[in-house]
């Protein structure tokens, strides 16, 4: 099993807080406490047509002031609030994520990157989400990520192509890989899943998660 994910790579700007008074705009008149946090979750819709986000492979909440259609499946980075033991949300701030595309692909050149090890990069609701930093220049050519999985069942290798752009300066991008359907049902159970790619200096790495593939 071969697998090719292209990405037309575009600059995220995440905000990094707000405000307690945006957060309050719109809450329940009864929430006690309030918590404030940053996550990446899937935009998900019910059979009742009810929008949801999945926050990991087992929390949901329901967002009361989300308005964007349902388009299937997504990814958003977003600020939320939450009141203490309740299952609705405010969204703060969100911003859609870059989605690869998978096809097929035998060989691949590598000018590397750098996964950041942070709570942005993470495996979970049978996404693969990567927050990145490699070199970026001004040519038009888009550069390409591809996932290729490997022999080893529940091993995922991440090549990057700058595509012809000149290495003029270091930059962070988010880009998240639908992989659950390239990899060997779970069947409700964790597996090991390993994750490798060259740095910008040329050192292989790799980090290990654990992966669930997809509930429905």
């Amino acid at each position: 099993m071969k697998g090719k994910v292209f990405l037309i790579l575009a600059a995220i700007f995440l905000m990094c807080g707000c405000s307690k008074e945006a957060a309050m705009v719109d809450a329940p008149q009864d929430a006690a406490a309030i918590q404030e946090f940053r996550a990446i979750v899937t935009v998900k819709q019910d059979e009742s047509g009810t929008i949801y986000f999945q926050l990991d492979d087992n929390t949901v909440l329901f967002p009361y002031n989300y308005n964007m259609p349902f388009n299937g499946m997504e990814r958003i980075i977003c600020g939320l609030a939450v009141a203490n033991g309740a299952n609705e949300c405010h969204v703060q701030w969100m911003d859609f994520l870059v989605k690869g595309d998978i096809s097929y692909t035998q060989d691949a050149t590598d000018d590397g990157l750098d996964i950041i090890d942070d709570w942005m990069t993470s495996v979970e609701d049978g996404f693969l989400t990567i927050h990145y930093n490699t070199w970026w220049g001004n040519g038009t050519n888009p550069h390409l990520l591809l996932v290729k999985p490997s022999a080893n069942t529940y091993e995922l290798t991440i090549v990057h192509q700058m595509n012809g752009d000149e290495p003029l300066e270091k930059a962070d991008a988010l880009v998240y890989f639908d992989i659950n359907d390239i990899l060997p049902d779970t069947e409700g159970t964790y597996k090991d899943l390993t994750i490798k790619w060259k740095s910008i200096e040329g050192a292989a790495k790799s980090k290990t998660f654990r992966f669930r593939s997809r509930q429905p």
